[in-house]
């Protein structure tokens, strides 16, 4: 080795040892207050940072409207067959029961307004699943259901 290099690793020696007596010094003298009031203030800050922005309050006193109260009143089977069913019920396509003909309605007669209900809700055929009237609820697709099977008396 040359002796530049010898003196360079003797000064880093030196360098180090020296950093690691004043890093020890440092550690030994520090007050247990100070460290402990810089501790506060970090779980202050940290406290800070995460608290919650609201609450959630339930209150069992307030009636939660469900999907099918939502505000709005029940349509009439009338209106939503007009709005919704007419286009196939009216002229039988894809094998619709046409209204009001009990030729067209008499196997399903038999079904009962619930099961015919229940067909309505998930689709039978080519009528697709609430028949269009996605916005319907299962009640108003009854009342729909029942308008049609009163068009036949």
């Amino acid at each position: 080795m040359s002796k530049g290099s010898k003196g360079s690793s003797k000064l880093m020696i030196i360098v180090w040892v020296l950093a690691m007596f004043f890093i020890g010094y440092k550690a030994l003298n520090s007050s247990s207050t100070e460290s402990s009031s810089d501790d506060i203030m970090i779980d202050s800050a940290l406290l800070e940072r995460i608290k919650p922005i609201g609450e959630v309050r339930i209150d069992s006193s307030i009636v939660v409207a469900s999907s099918e109260s939502s505000g709005k009143a029940a349509r009439s089977g009338e209106k939503i067959y007009n709005a919704n069913c007419i286009s196939c019920h009216s002229s039988g396509v894809m094998g619709a029961p046409k209204y009001a003909s009990l030729e067209d309605w008499a196997p399903r007669i038999d079904l009962g307004l619930e099961k015919l209900t229940l067909s309505a809700i998930a689709g039978k055929g080519g009528m697709p699943a609430r028949g269009t009237c996605m916005d319907c609820s299962d009640n108003e697709i009854k009342l729909t259901v029942q308008y049609m099977l009163d068009s036949l008396k």
